[in-house]
C-alpha cells in the first residue's frame, strides 16, 4: 500500500548536550541510570516498573540506531531478547551512573546484535498497525496503556536514530508529545501501515536542530 503524505511538520530546537528531565509520569531514558535499572530486576522491587519500561526504550532505541546505520535485523525469537538483556545488564554492572541511553548508544549499540520483534509482551512494532493504534488511543484503559508503550518505543526510536548522525544529541522530554502526535496524525491516514514503519518514516523526516 502506498503510503499518502507523510505530513510531519515539525522543527524542533533542541539541547545537544546535558541531561533532559522528565515530564511528571514519562520514562526518560536520558535520566534513568544503569543502577536504577539494575536495582529494578528483583521480584519485589519498588522499580521493577520502571526498569520494564526501560527494556521497551531500550529496544525501540537500538531499533532506530540500527535502522539509520543499515544494520538492524529484527527476529522472531525470545532468545534474541534474552541475550540482549543479558548485555544491557552486564554493561550496566560495569558503569551504574550512567544513562541507559548512553549505555544503548556507545556499549550496546556499537556492535549490531538481533533484536527480538516482541518489544514487550503484547507488542510487536512490525504487526502493531497504525489502525490498531489509532483505535487503542481512543480504547479502554488497557488499550491505552498499550498506544502508551508504543509511543515510549516510538520516541526511543527516533533518539536512536537521530544519534547516528548526531551522537551528543539528547530529544528533551518535552517535544515527545510532538514527535508521537506527528506519528498519530499519520498513523490516521495510513490504517494500514505497521506503526514500526511509519515510526521510521517520521524519524527520516522530522528535523532536529
Amino acid at each position: 500500500m502506498m503510503l499518502r503524505t507523510l505530513a510531519v511538520g515539525c522543527a524542533l530546537a533542541l539541547g545537544l548536550a546535558g541531561t533532559a528531565q522528565a515530564q511528571q509520569g514519562e520514562f526518560d531514558g536520558s535520566a534513568f541510570t544503569c543502577l536504577q535499572y539494575t536495582n529494578g530486576q528483583g521480584e519485589n522491587s519498588s522499580g521493577k516498573a520502571q526498569a520494564g519500561l526501560a527494556k521497551i526504550w531500550i529496544t525501540g532505541y537500538l531499533s532506530g540506531y540500527y535502522k539509520a546505520k543499515g544494520n538492524l535485523e529484527i527476529v522472531d525469537d525470545a532468545e534474541a531478547g534474552t541475550k540482549l538483556q543479558s548485555s544491557i545488564l552486564s554493561k550496566c554492572r560495569e558503569y551504574p551512573q550512567t544513562s541507559i541511553l548512553t549505555v544503548s548508544m556507545q556499549a550496546i549499540g556499537s556492535d549490531a546484535r538481533k533484536l527480538p520483534a516482541m518489544a514487550a509482551t503484547d507488542f510487536n512494532p512490525q504487526s502493531y498497525t497504525c489502525g490498531n493504534h489509532v483505535d487503542a488511543k481512543g480504547g479502554s484503559a488497557a488499550d491505552g496503556m498499550k498506544a502508551d508503550l508504543a509511543e515510549l518505543w516510538a520516541f526511543a526510536f527516533i533518539q536512536g536514530f537521530k544519534n547516528v548522525a548526531q551522537p551528543n544529541m539528547v530529544i528533551p522530554m518535552e517535544n515527545k508529545p510532538m514527535l508521537t502526535g506527528a506519528i498519530a496524525s499519520n498513523c490516521a491516514k495510513n490504517r494500514d501501515t505497521t506503526y514500526f514503519d511509519l515510526t521510521a518514516l517520521v524519524a527520516d523526516k522530522v528535523k532536529l536542530q
